[in-house]
């Protein structure tokens, strides 16, 4: 993996504005089905550094005096570091290497480490910002000194083609969250938003966040793969309040290859790193009894969708482990059914199917 740190100091003598960014070059970029074939990592390499390219190359326009640009090679090998030489040779891009592969967590923390100014933005390179997003959120954040982070909307693509992958999703999520103060353009959380999130999950795409460095040096989890960054929000939601913009703020490429999309390989699939992340809430310091709930469905959800697939492989001492374990957390009528469906597979082992 490798990732890219953008700083930008702001003109005429005006407080430091840092904005750092995390961009996977190397993660894979799955192009549309004709750019398919042979040569297919050169074509995906080619298509993530145009995007990256894009995001880059935009502020570098906008802001030539004030932008630099921090890299951490996490472990690339695929020429990715040697690109960025030739297509940005300038003096105020850096490169920062990890002295071990740490994976998206910690790549992007390499950067945010290195962040100096006063606020911070993330960037994978599947995605790239739109014209307004920076300013806009600056605009946000210096108006409401109470709010430590501002996210906003996608405008999600799939083989070129413009797709509502998360429009009604986000809209019924974010209809339900307390707010404390809503203009024309963006809507300021109230003080539970912490609740909000261990409710209904993380909804918002990850580049679309600016948030204010002293917040962003509280990192990302290292020990998570999948969902480190909504780990995160929900940290960080305990000690500031939250704000989104209601204008899509970047471009997002939704494509096979995208970690929290990849396809299920094994029964487990996602489940174990999803469960660490949940018990990882679950320790929190103070959560009262219906913080509580939400993270025990949360598990007994994701526990319980694991045994399924198991049940589906006919591996039955498993899928009785993962539903009894789902058991202790919830969804007891449900589970309870897969246990009797499973002791009658014990029972009259005859293959008659899915379960």
């Amino acid at each position: 993996c490798f990732r890219v740190t953008l700083q930008h100091l702001q003109h005429h003598g005006n407080p430091r504005l840092h904005v750092a960014g995390a961009a996977a070059i190397n993660a894979p970029v799955h192009p549309p089905p004709s750019l398919l074939g042979r040569g297919r990592d050169g074509v995906r390499r080619k298509v993530e550094r145009r995007r990256f390219g894009e995001s880059l190359s935009l502020w570098f326009g906008r802001r030539a005096r004030a932008l630099s640009v921090s890299k951490c090679d996490d472990g690339s090998s695929d020429g990715t570091v040697q690109w960025l030489a030739q297509a940005y040779p300038d003096p105020r891009v850096r490169v920062l290497k990890n002295a071990r592969k740490k994976g998206p967590a910690g790549a992007r923390n390499t950067g945010i480490l290195a962040a100096t100014g006063d606020w911070v933005a993330l960037l994978d390179s599947d995605d790239i910002f739109l014209p307004h997003h920076l300013s806009t959120c600056l605009d946000v954040l210096k108006q409401h000194p109470e709010v430590g982070l501002v996210y906003g909307r996608a405008l999600y693509e799939q083989n070129g083609v413009p797709v509502d992958y998360m429009g009604p999703n986000f809209d019924r999520k974010l209809a339900l969250a307390g707010t404390s103060h809503v203009t024309a353009d963006y809507i300021v959380f109230d003080d539970d938003y912490f609740s909000h999130l261990l409710q209904f999950g993380c909804y918002f795409n990850l580049s679309t966040v600016v948030m204010r460095t002293q917040h962003a040096k509280n990192l990302m989890n290292e020990e998570l793969r999948i969902a480190e960054d909504y780990e995160f929000w929900v940290r960080l939601s305990r000690i500031t309040r939250f704000a989104c913009l209601k204008k899509p703020q970047i471009r997002y490429l939704i494509h096979e290859q995208n970690i929290s999309f990849e396809a299920a390989k094994s029964a487990a699939d996602n489940a174990p790193q999803l469960i660490k992340a949940y018990r990882i809430m679950l320790a929190y310091p103070s959560l009262d009894g219906r913080q509580i709930g939400f993270i025990k469905a949360h598990l007994a959800d994701v526990l319980f969708d694991w045994g399924y697939r198991c049940r589906q492989r006919r591996q039955i001492q498993e899928a009785i482990d993962k539903h009894w374990q789902s058991l202790r957390y919830g969804k007891v009528v449900q589970n309870l059914q897969a246990l009797l469906k499973l002791l009658v597979l014990i029972v009259l082992p005859v293959n008659r199917g899915s379960p």
